[in-house]
């Protein structure tokens, strides 16, 4: 039982090993995407500033969204790039070489690549959260909240990574439309919380689970809604459940393209 999590761990350190070799380059992809996430905050809270609080929202619940999203992001395309790359591997053959790995095959694709600028989502994430924490005089519990549902946020984010990059199993050369679906799933996360009300609210956290990201846990700390608690706990399982099935199913639609791949 503690070998994947140790194969795990041990193929992410490699990993991040490999990629700061380089070490200007990987400062530079950190420091960057920093700056790309800075934008976003900027962005909302000129707009709050402009128009308003809507639905509640203030500055400070902008800067915590930004932070569940930016960690989960980041947690995802660094340590389980592999899983975002599948339609490539799927389309190339590459695929061949992980159903012949005695590990766990989701952990092998998963840990199989590595994104460097992912680290400064991390990084981030970290850093807006700590900051909402001071900027609302959190207490005890709404930081045990706080780091709760980023344990949650990154398994709602990992589920629908699987199950968007899955797809590439059922369609020839799915690339751009594996990009296109999780986008519909990542913009909204992105978003002023409270633009999302009634019907809209509802799509997003039942249908597509953008606002289980960031949005209700947000909400969730602000208010301390224990029937948010317990409905992202219920939803964010399910979704991971269904994600595994989901693998499992498409991986029975491989097919080898009979490619000479050999990798790591």
């Amino acid at each position: 039982m503690l070998q994947e999590p140790r194969f795990a761990l041990y193929a992410i350190k490699k990993n991040i090993q490999n990629n700061a070799e380089l070490r200007t380059s990987f400062i530079m992809n950190v420091v960057g995407m920093c700056i790309n996430n800075l934008s976003f905050i900027v962005l909302w809270v000129y707009f709050i500033e402009s128009v308003g609080v809507i639905g509640g929202w203030t500055a400070p619940d902008i800067v915590a969204l930004q932070g569940f999203v930016a960690l989960s992001f980041g947690v995802i395309f660094s340590a389980g790039f592999g899983i975002i790359k599948l339609p490539e591997y799927v389309s190339s053959g590459a695929f061949d070489r992980f159903m012949l790995s005695p590990k766990n095959l989701l952990t092998r694709v998963a840990t199989s690549a590595f994104s460097s600028s992912a680290v400064g989502d991390v990084l981030f994430g970290i850093l807006c959260l700590s900051f909402y924490v001071y900027l609302i005089q959190a207490s005890i519990y709404q930081t045990l909240l706080i780091i709760f549902f980023v344990s949650v946020a990154v398994v709602v984010f990992l589920s629908m990574a699987i199950i968007v990059h899955a797809t590439a199993f059922f369609f020839v050369d799915a690339g751009m439309l594996v990009r296109s679906i999780f986008e519909i799933f990542l913009t909204p996360s992105l978003f002023h919380g409270g633009a999302f009300q009634g019907t809209m609210r509802l799509i997003f956290t039942f249908l597509i689970p953008s606002l289980l990201i960031g949005t209700i846990p947000v909400e969730s700390v602000r208010d301390l809604s224990l029937q948010k608690v317990a409905l992202v706990m219920l939803l964010s399982l399910c979704w991971f459940i269904l994600s595994l099935k989901l693998f499992k199913l498409a991986v029975k639609k491989y097919e080898s393209a009979n490619f000479m791949t050999f990798g790591n």
